[in-house]
C-alpha cells in the first residue's frame, strides 16, 4: 500500500491547477468529508472561508494564487471551499470538540531525525497523497497532504523539515491557518527563515510545529490563541503529542489521558537510546506497550471522525534527503502484536529527494 504522487511546478496559479487537476476527485471527497463535520451550514463555511482568505492574502497573496488554481484545476465552481480546506483545523476549533488522541512527534537532535504519526479519520487514509512542489530552481518541497492543501508534513530540498500537533484550546482561532504556516517553514531556507515565517503569521492558532534543519537544529512552537511559545529543542531528542508543555494548559486527565501516556511513552521509548537511529524512531513510532494508549494506533470509533488512528508514519532523515513513509496502521494484524518493521529499499523521486515508503509488511521502494 502505497500514497499516490504528484509533482507540481511552475508560477503558482500553474502549480494550483496542476494540483487541482491531478486530484480533481479526491478534492471532491475531502470536501464533502469535511463538510459533515464541519457542524455548520454551506453559508456558515463559506462565510469562515471569505475571512481565511483575507487573512492568507495578507500574509502571502502567492498562496492565494494557488488556492485558487487548485479550484479551477479542479473545477469546483466556489473557490471558497479550498480556503476552507486549508482553514479546517481552525473551522473544527469553532464548534466540533476534538478528542487529544491525536499525533505522536518526534526529533533526533544528533542525526537530524525528524517524525511522527499522523493520527486521522480513517477515511483520509486513501485520500492523502505524496506532493512535490517545485517551487524554484533551488527549492522542492516533498510533504504528504491533504488533497487541496497546500501545507502539512514535510521537509525542503535546504533541509528544513517540519511536523504538526494539534491542541486544544477555547479561545477565537482566526489567524493565519496552521496549514499556511507550515508551508511558510516548507518554503524557507534556513531555519532562521523558518522562524522569521512563523513570527509573521502572528496568533490566532492552537496547535504545536516542531522544526529543524539538517544540521540537527530543532525548535518547536505552542501556538495558543491570542500568545504563542518557541522554545529551542535542548536534549538530544524532543517528543510532543497533543498537550502544552510550555504552560500548564491542558489537565493530565479525562481528554487528554491518551495524549500524555503516548508522551511519556515516547519519552520513556528515546531515554534509553543510545544511538539516534532511524531504525529506533521507527519502533517508538510503531510501539503499542501501552494497550490502551499506543502510539501506533488502530482505527477506533471516534463521535465525530467515525474512526481515528494513524493514518501515516513519516520519518524524515534531513542529512541524507530521505523522507520515509508507512501507510496506515496494524489493521491489518492481531491488536496485542508486537510485530517489528524492517526497512527495506528506496529510490529516487525527480533529483532532489530520496523516498523510502513502508507497505503493510515492511518498508519498500517507491
Amino acid at each position: 500500500m502505497k500514497f499516490p504522487q504528484i509533482t507540481i511546478s511552475g508560477k503558482p496559479d500553474d502549480r494550483g491547477y496542476a494540483h487541482g487537476e491531478a486530484l480533481s476527485s479526491e478534492i471532491e471527497a475531502t470536501i464533502d468529508f469535511y463538510v459533515r463535520i464541519f457542524k455548520k451550514s454551506t453559508a456558515e463555511i463559506l462565510d469562515l472561508a471569505k475571512h481565511f482568505r483575507s487573512v492568507i492574502h495578507e500574509y502571502n497573496p502567492a498562496y492565494c494564487e494557488e488556492i485558487e488554481g487548485i479550484a479551477a484545476g479542479a473545477k469546483i465552481r466556489e473557490s471558497l471551499w479550498i480556503y476552507a480546506l486549508n482553514s479546517r483545523s481552525e473551522i473544527l476549533a469553532l464548534d466540533v470538540p476534538m478528542s487529544a488522541n491525536e499525533c505522536t512527534a518526534l526529533c533526533f537532535q544528533p542525526t537530524a531525525l525528524l517524525g511522527q504519526n499522523w493520527d486521522w479519520s480513517s477515511q483520509l487514509e486513501n485520500l492523502a497523497v505524496l506532493l512535490q512542489i517545485r517551487v524554484s530552481e533551488n527549492m522542492t518541497i516533498q510533504m504528504l497532504t491533504e488533497p487541496g492543501i497546500i501545507g502539512k508534513i514535510g521537509m525542503n530540498s535546504q533541509g528544513i523539515a517540519a511536523c504538526l500537533n494539534i491542541l486544544l484550546l477555547n479561545k477565537p482561532l482566526d489567524g493565519v491557518p496552521i496549514h499556511i504556516v507550515l508551508r511558510s517553514i516548507l518554503e524557507s531556507h534556513t531555519l532562521e527563515e523558518a522562524k522569521m515565517a512563523i513570527q509573521k503569521s502572528g496568533y490566532g492558532k492552537a496547535s504545536n510545529i516542531l522544526f529543524g534543519d539538517q544540521k540537527g537544529n530543532f525548535n518547536y512552537v505552542e501556538f495558543a490563541g491570542d500568545e504563542s511559545f518557541m522554545k529551542r529543542c535542548r536534549e538530544q531528542f524532543m517528543v510532543h503529542t497533543n498537550h502544552y508543555l510550555v504552560r500548564s494548559i491542558n489537565p493530565d486527565d479525562g481528554d487528554f489521558c491518551n495524549s500524555y501516556a503516548r508522551f511519556r511513552t515516547a519519552n520513556d521509548k528515546a531515554s534509553t537510546t543510545r544511538k539516534f537511529t532511524i531504525d529506533k524512531m521507527k519502533k517508538i513510532l510503531s510501539d503499542r506497550s501501552d494497550r490502551a494508549y499506543p502510539i501506533w494506533r488502530t482505527y477506533e470509533p471516534d463521535t465525530n471522525l467515525q474512526e481515528v488512528g494513524t493514518v501515516a508514519t513519516i520519518i524524515m532523515d534531513l542529512k541524507a534527503q530521505k523522507l520515509h513513509i508507512r501507510k496506515g496502521n496494524i489493521k491489518y494484524l492481531e491488536k496485542d502484536s508486537d510485530r517489528t518493521i524492517d526497512q527495506n529499499s528506496a529510490e529516487s523521486i525527480g533529483n532532489d529527494f530520496v523516498v523510502a515508503f513502508e507497505s503493510d509488511e515492511q518498508w519498500q521502494s517507491a
